[in-house]
Formats: structure tokens, sequence, C-alpha cells
């Protein structure tokens, strides 16, 4: 009963179809959709994207967690999501409705090691989307 109040926190990770981190009009569209749909339903989200792959934290309740995991497994750009963690949490590590985390080559290098996004530890995966040193922009008015 209490549950419908709980925060989580999911990790996931999924393929891009398109190269949408090459894209900068793709990249805009979803950063725009990201921005009024996270923005009405209260969640935080952090997303990166390396080498036809897509990483995200999402936080939020479950109720709109799940609905936006409904559409993102729906949503074209998308494939083979796998969900890396999901679980309740006691506060927020990303309070802005979207936030984009980016790597230089040699920052790749240096926290990949030569792994994709869906080779990280869950634990690791969040310490890169929760890095403000890896921010490339956030929508946030």
């Amino acid at each position: 009963m209490g549950d419908r109040k709980l925060l989580y926190r999911v990790l996931l990770v999924s393929e891009t179809v398109a190269a949408v981190e090459r894209s900068p009009l793709m990249l805009a569209d979803i950063l725009g959709a990201s921005e009024r749909n996270n923005r009405r339903d209260m969640i935080g989200s952090a997303m990166m994207f390396h080498e036809g792959q897509a990483a995200m934290m999402l936080e939020g309740m479950r109720a709109d967690l799940d609905r936006l995991i409904a559409r993102l497994l729906s949503d074209g750009r998308h494939r083979n999501l796998k969900i890396v963690e999901d679980r309740p949490i006691v506060h927020r590590r990303v309070a802005e409705p979207v936030k984009l985390n980016a790597m230089s080559p040699h920052q790749a290098g240096e926290y990949l090691g030569g792994r994709r996004l869906d080779q990280l530890a869950a634990s690791v995966l969040e310490r890169l989307l929760s890095c403000d040193g890896l921010r490339v922009s956030s929508c946030a008015v």
C-alpha cells in the first residue's frame, strides 16, 4: 500500500537502430520528447549514447517509470532493451527531466576500457550517468 509513494531507479541499456548519437536532429527530437514527458510525469533522467548503444538512468514513481519503459519498448529507435537494475531509492541522483552525458574518445577509453555500455556493472553505469563532469546539456529550464 505504501509502495505507491516509493521512488525507483531504473538503469537500462538498448541498441540504437539509427545513428542517434551522430544525428543532431534525432537527438533534439529525443531530448525534446523526454523533456516534455518526464517533466509531466516527474521523472528524472540521465542518458548517454555510445557506439550504437543508449544507456539511461530513470528515477520516479513506479507507475510513471513503467509507462516510460513501455514507450521505450515500442520506440523504433531502440531494440534489445535490457534492464540492468530496477530498485527502490531513498533520494534522487538526477533531479532534471533530461540530462545528456557524453564521453570524448579519451574518456571512453579511460572509463570503459574497451567495454560496451551493456557490459558495465550497474554501479559503474550509475556513476557514469550521474557524473556531472560528463554532462553535455540539461534541458531543464
